[in-house]
């Protein structure tokens, strides 16, 4: 399968297969899985992946890894071709998945104040007060 590079501001509901989706606004892109099996692919651009186009031809890096769909698809895209590599187990795909929320974590931890982290503490403090002294009660 060879795939075009296309803006698209938003993206579409109704996808083609082959096309790499990229909406600037919201940094997102998105295609459906090379494999066939129509699994909706998002990617964050330019957080997780990076996109270069020649022309209409994308090249995206690092891989991509279909953690969420039965496929368990690897592959890149280079120069508008998929390269693909070995799926990724089951536990694996967990273990990716887990670093990835973990990183995104710890990059919306890093960019808060010290305020907004005090505030989030104290409201998670209050949260496990309440339900200690709930659970008492009942």
């Amino acid at each position: 399968m060879r795939f075009v590079y296309e803006q698209a501001d938003p993206i579409p509901k109704v996808m083609k297969p082959g096309v790499v989706y990229h909406d600037t606004e919201f940094e997102l892109a998105e295609l459906l899985c090379p494999c066939g099996c129509r699994h909706r692919i998002t990617l964050l651009v330019p957080d997780g992946h990076r996109i270069s186009v020649h022309g209409t031809t994308p090249s995206i890096s690092p891989s991509i890894a279909v953690c969420d769909a039965p496929c368990g698809s690897h592959f890149f895209i280079r120069d508008g071709e998929v390269d693909w590599l070995p799926a990724f187990s089951p536990d694996h795909s967990a273990r990716v998945m887990e670093q990835q929320v973990a990183r995104h974590v710890a990059d919306n931890l890093r960019n808060m104040s010290r305020w907004e982290r005090l505030r989030r503490w104290v409201f998670r403090l209050w949260d496990r007060l309440s339900a200690y002294f709930r659970v008492g009660r009942d």
